[in-house]
């Protein structure tokens, strides 16, 4: 596997799709259950060096009586180092200028990826969502598969989200 130490190695093996499954274990201010489905990492046509991730699948939810569709969006700027992933429309975001206002979406920062010097394909971040820390990694296995999970601990939200990626093409 190529080593993961700018923005353009983290591009190339990103783009395209990958089938996803995420467990939620929330003890506070969230569910358990799962989600499965097709996430993609396709190039912004104002911006090749920016990847919009597109998420869609099916959410079951303990409590709920049936699953439910899912849908996410987030933006990777691998036109920077560290990579920076922004939130896409988020309605909490809008009253901040958007990062890339050449896209038709509005864009707010998320959190840096920061890989590891040696390249590993290992990254640590933190967002604090305003009294919740976030705590993550993203960690590439193969050239073929990653994981994408976060801890989150604070007064509204106690829990984790494990989440892992197979390429389907």
């Amino acid at each position: 596997m190529a080593a993961l130490r700018n923005g353009d190695a983290l591009r190339g093996y990103l783009l395209g799709r990958w089938s996803v499954k995420k467990r939620f274990d929330y003890r506070t201010g969230g569910g358990r259950g799962e989600l499965s489905g097709i996430a993609s990492f396709e190039p912004c046509a104002e911006r090749p060096e920016v990847l919009m991730y597109e998420e869609r699948g099916t959410m079951s939810l303990e409590g709920l009586p049936k699953p439910v569709e899912a849908y996410r969006l987030y933006c990777f700027n691998t036109g920077v180092w560290p990579v920076e992933v922004y939130f896409v429309d988020d309605p909490t975001k809008k009253h901040l200028p958007s990062l890339l206002p050449e896209l038709p979406v509005h864009t707010s920062f998320f959190v840096p990826l920061s890989f590891d010097a040696g390249g590993s394909g290992h990254a640590s971040f933190q967002h604090l969502c305003v009294e919740d820390l976030y705590s993550g990694h993203f960690r590439a296995l193969s050239p073929e598969s990653f994981e994408w999970n976060w801890s989150v601990e604070g007064p509204q939200k106690d829990g984790a989200i494990s989440a892992t990626y197979q390429r389907v093409e």
